[in-house]
């Protein structure tokens, strides 16, 4: 019987792991999007392909950082090495895009009638206070609420996880 939960455990394992791959594979293709929509200056593109781009960066983040006592937390412990990465800053991220009518409505509260930027690439903008960006793009920062999110880094984080994933799939 032990044997069959081991076996078991180990095809759970690599349908986690499959998806985790999968988020990565549509987070970096999301990523490249982002890229192109910013070469050519497609404000909205950028803007639309940024936000699919943290939705599978967090979906990653999700499935592999299982809650303590789950199932899939006893199912990947000890397999896929996550030290030294953190995502759940990019998680706060989606969640504000997810909740976006809350955040909205909070931001309209307190709008002064001053300049802001909505979906602007704002790169070398300087003398703005940090309430004037609802949703900017300055260089690799995109920037919510008063808050910074750095894009290269969150990308590179990906591929590192991409690169731990390729690790575990190769010893299943």
């Amino acid at each position: 019987m032990e044997g069959m939960r081991n076996v078991d455990h180990v095809k759970k394992r690599q349908i986690y792991i499959q998806e985790a791959k999968t988020q990565v594979e549509f987070a970096c293709r999301c990523y490249e999007a982002f890229q192109e929509a910013e070469r050519v200056s497609a404000a909205t593109d950028v803007f639309f392909h940024l936000h699919h781009f943290l939705v599978h960066a967090s979906n990653l983040d999700r499935i592999l950082d299982a809650k303590p006592g789950t199932d899939r937390h006893t199912i990947l412990i000890g397999h896929v090495d996550l030290t030294g990465i953190d995502l759940k800053p990019f998680r706060r991220l989606r969640n504000h895009l997810e909740h976006f009518d809350e955040r909205l409505d909070r931001w309209v509260s307190e709008f002064d009638g001053h300049a802001f930027f909505d979906m602007n690439i704002v790169t070398g903008a300087k003398g703005f206070p940090e309430k004037a960006f609802l949703r900017a793009l300055d260089g690799e920062t995109f920037k919510f609420l008063g808050e910074d999110y750095n894009m290269t880094d969150l990308y590179h984080t990906v591929l590192e996880i991409n690169c731990r994933l390729t690790t575990v799939s190769s010893g299943c």
